[in-house]
């Protein structure tokens, strides 16, 4: 590959390891990234004298291309991995949804509804022909399958509380790819093995930064790029990893806040109530000891919504005001006074609709110009390691 001059619009996750690899190769790489910061939606900010991301996230052991990554970067040591433990909100009551036995002792479904349950995941998990789910709608291909009491109940509220209105648009390839990958992500007792960074993925980030730089990297922060004319002239080649117009995205909304609270028992909480305005708990302290976090406990509250929601328009305190309300729904000892720090964070391209026979966008726009974007991920879903995955292939390609 010939040395150039590369512009790499966006400083996500994507477009820092585009630039790290290219740069690696001697390529004089220049980052242009809109915000004030770096990293994306992996950013991080501080709360208990420690970094947190602003949104929730970990890492599967099926998450190859970003573990090895990891080690390239020397950040092995830093990374750790915990037993994960998850539940299912349902008509105020927290129940265990991790095993075979918690399936069976989930009393919202009969036995036979429990085990049309079990036998439709475990084909999911098995299964490798995505293909063949592409043209049926997931809700329609889970309430067949599961049985409308189990669809309504399990997956017609994560369904709606991933793609808001546009649920149903959705296609099963989808879900396939997100049952397949995180039912393999299992070590050899079952268990689910999450893996976290001691500091958070601000730490990646940051790394990532770091060698850029070593390499010969710029980067130009607080620059909004809206035509890339100009840039056509001045570098070799344009990677562009901003949203792409043709593809219809939903947002995403976080709220996070420690607390002196100890609340509940579960990692990751499903909140399956429709009027619920937010679709998960995560509860970061059941996966991360709190003695990192000034022993303190750090929760996340988190939704995907049209970007047309009131939420994107609303103050961050009547967020707060509305979201924490309902968390006394579920843990009715919840205390507000007893939070000491809180935030909200908001944005509008946090997830990109995946219809029927989806078409990924192309990579290559004309001689000059690629374009990457997580869009282009399928059938998974978007994340940290097939950002890093689809880098590898454009880079690759180049």
């Amino acid at each position: 590959m010939n040395r150039r001059k590369i512009a790499i619009i966006g400083g996500g996750l994507g477009g820092l390891s585009a630039a790290y690899f290219l740069s690696k190769k001697g390529n004089k790489v220049t980052i242009f990234e809109k915000e004030k910061f770096l990293g994306g939606l992996a950013a991080g900010f501080k709360i208990e004298g420690t970094t947190l991301d602003q949104s929730y996230r970990h890492i599967f052991k099926t998450d190859k291309d970003l573990i090895a990554l990891i080690k390239e970067l020397g950040l092995e040591n830093k990374l750790r991995w915990y037993n994960s433990s998850t539940s299912l909100y349902w008509q105020g009551k927290i129940w265990p949804f991790m095993t075979p036995i918690d399936l069976l002792k989930f009393k919202p479904l009969n036995l036979y509804e429990k085990i049309r349950m079990g036998i439709v995941a475990l084909w999911l998990e098995y299964d490798k022909n995505w293909q063949k789910y592409e043209k049926v709608p997931a809700y329609e291909w889970m309430k067949k399958w599961v049985g409308k009491r189990a669809y309504e109940v399990v997956w017609e509220p994560l369904l709606k509380g991933k793609f808001d209105k546009d649920y149903k648009k959705v296609s099963m390839a989808w879900l396939w790819a997100r049952i397949h990958t995180r039912g393999n992500s299992s070590d050899k007792k079952g268990e689910e093995r999450l893996g976290y960074f001691d500091g958070g993925f601000q730490i990646l980030v940051d790394k990532l930064v770091e060698k850029i730089k070593n390499n010969g990297g710029i980067f130009n922060l607080g620059i909004k790029v809206n035509c890339l004319r100009k840039f056509r002239k001045e570098f070799d080649l344009i990677i562009d990893t901003r949203p792409i117009k043709k593809i219809d995205y939903l947002g995403m909304i976080t709220l996070v806040f420690s607390s002196e609270q100890d609340l509940g028992k579960y990692y990751w909480n499903n909140i399956n109530d429709l009027k619920s305005p937010f679709v998960a708990l995560i509860q970061h302290t059941k996966l991360v000891d709190k003695t990192k976090y000034n022993n303190k406990n750090i929760y996340y509250l988190g939704t995907y919504l049209s970007q047309k929601s009131k939420y994107f328009k609303m103050r961050d305190k009547k967020i707060e005001d509305e979201w924490l309300s309902y968390l006394k729904n579920i843990f009715s000892k919840f205390d507000r006074k007893k939070i000491r720090e809180i935030k909200v964070f908001k944005s509008k391209i946090a997830q990109h609709i995946v219809g029927l026979n989806y078409q990924v966008p192309k990579y290559w726009i004309n001689k000059k110009t690629y374009r990457m974007n997580f869009a282009q991920i399928y059938p998974q879903d978007r994340g940290m390691n097939y950002a890093v995955k689809e880098t590898k292939k454009v880079v690759r390609a180049i």
